[in-house]
């Protein structure tokens, strides 16, 4: 009974389950699209609803860098609870809101002329950020059950031990991801208003 509840402790759910519960958070935000003050707003939106006349490129990477980095470091305070991973659930519908209302945003007011840019500036920065949310809403579920375990009285394996300087060194390393794909999104931006992209 020791061995198995020890070994359950060091699994991590697969991503696709994540990525699921992004892609309802997508729904909703698709459905809140026809409210445009929700729309207009950058902590709803999350920067992926950008202008494509007057992108200010520094202000777009600020931004995206900003919310990530504040995903991130929510999901890593929450699993430091015994009760964090509804808040890490959460968190990744947060994120998919902002991709579903920028997205359907972006139809209702272009109609099929928004069909490119979506597919150019929205949706690769918008599968990256997920695959960063999912990462860190992973390790807040992981660590998050691992502490629920421990107060309860569960034994765990010391292989499966939280490590303060193993949670930061993901940490850093996934606010380092944000950064990366808040810089190539705003170079993706520039180079397609650049080229005459509406």
């Amino acid at each position: 009974m020791h061995e198995k509840i020890s070994t359950i402790s060091e699994k991590r759910t697969s991503l696709t389950v994540y990525m699921m519960i992004i892609a309802a958070g997508i729904g909703i935000g698709a459905f809140l699209a026809k409210y445009s003050s929700l729309a207009d707003n950058h902590f709803v939106n999350q920067f992926f609803l950008v202008s494509q006349n007057d992108t200010e490129v520094a202000a777009l990477i600020a931004g995206t860098f900003l919310i990530s980095s504040l995903v991130v470091t929510a999901a890593f305070l929450f699993g430091a609870s015994a009760v964090g991973q509804p808040f890490g659930v959460l968190l990744l519908i947060y994120r998919g809101i902002g991709i579903g209302i920028s997205s359907s945003a972006m139809y209702l007011s272009a109609g099929t002329k928004a069909i490119l840019p979506v597919a150019v500036i929205v949706i690769p920065v918008a599968i990256a950020f997920s695959a960063v949310a999912a990462l860190a809403v992973r390790e807040n579920v992981h660590n998050s059950c691992m502490i629920f375990s421990c107060c309860f009285g569960r034994s765990i394996n010391d292989g499966a031990r939280l490590s303060l300087k193993l949670i930061l060194i993901k940490y850093i390393v996934l606010v380092i991801l944000s950064l990366i794909i808040s810089l190539a999104d705003g170079g993706l931006c520039f180079l397609y208003n650049s080229v005459g992209g509406k």
